[in-house]
């Protein structure tokens, strides 16, 4: 389950997209619901954490009101999506429909509460402030298919068109958050980079575990959070213990190993040895400049 949360959009003058109104975001995201129609298809519907349906109106109306205490150039909203695996995807039903509302199910209950967990406040006195799911002005909407951008490789070569649908799995669901909580007491923004304020780390690691423990979904370890996020971050060392870990829960009757998994898992300090080699190969390539 990746949680990507969108990187604030400047204009021409570096000025924040999110700081005026949401409608161009709420309005981008209509943008299945024409196809929906023309297929006969019922198109997918806003909805929040109390709420099945809201109404594009509501939505944009909730984002944009109290800016107070937020500064003109500010961003008054955070986007982002949630997005599953297709083997996720499959965990949560036997139908297609029956997977859909499971999904929205989850998000609503599960994913909001630990979203809203995840923001550490503290008041004047310096006492934590409890940030409640209810309190937290957050809306959802899924989409099924995502489309090629004027930046992707396929559409600079002339293989694919800006604005076609991608192949493969693509479900996913976005979201929108304002910054200021219902009650208009507290400032939140799940894009700062202060990790005691919002540890979107944490988000991503208890969202998976939630996910997991609601349906059920055995997930192999290198399909987990703290796979990726040590062999992207982590030392020489921890990446070499995480991938013997991996290829050790491989180690099933009728799994068959990669002779480069195999010689991991029994040699594992060779990963150190190599990546040695590359860090003195470059130390003496600097050296000769």
């Amino acid at each position: 389950m990746f949680i990507k949360f969108d990187k604030p959009k400047t204009d021409s003058k570096g000025k924040l997209a999110s700081s005026g109104s949401s409608s161009a975001f709420v309005n981008y995201l209509g943008k299945e619901d024409e196809i929906h129609i023309e297929q006969g298809e019922q198109p997918e519907q806003w909805f929040s954490n109390g709420r099945d349906e809201c109404h594009p109106a509501e939505v944009r109306a909730a984002i944009d009101s109290d800016h107070q205490g937020i500064g003109r150039n500010e961003g008054k909203f955070a986007t982002g999506s949630i997005n599953p695996t297709e083997e996720e995807w499959k965990a949560l039903g036997n139908t297609e429909a029956e997977r859909l509302n499971n999904f929205k199910s989850w998000i609503q209950k599960d994913f909001n509460q630990e979203f809203a967990g995840n923001f550490k406040k503290l008041n004047k006195a310096g006492k934590e402030v409890i940030i409640e799911p209810q309190n937290v002005k957050m809306y959802y909407k899924v989409e099924y298919d995502r489309y090629h951008t004027g930046r992707d490789q396929e559409v600079k070569m002339g293989l694919k068109w800006q604005g076609e649908p991608k192949e493969g799995f693509n479900v996913h669901c976005h979201f929108i958050v304002g910054r200021k909580t219902s009650d208009g007491r507290n400032r939140i923004s799940p894009t700062t980079n202060n990790r005691k304020e919002f540890d979107r780390d944490r988000l991503t690691l208890r969202t998976e575990q939630s996910f997991d423990q609601k349906t059920g979904y055995e997930r192999p370890l290198k399909e987990s959070y703290q796979y990726m996020n040590t062999m992207k971050n982590g030392t020489g060392l921890q990446k070499a213990e995480m991938l013997q870990k991996a290829v050790t829960a491989e180690l099933r009757p009728g799994v068959l190993l990669k002779i480069k998994d195999l010689d991991k898992l029994i040699n594992p300090e060779k990963i150190l040895l190599d990546i040695g080699k590359k860090v003195l190969t470059m130390g003496l390539n600097a050296g000769s400049l």
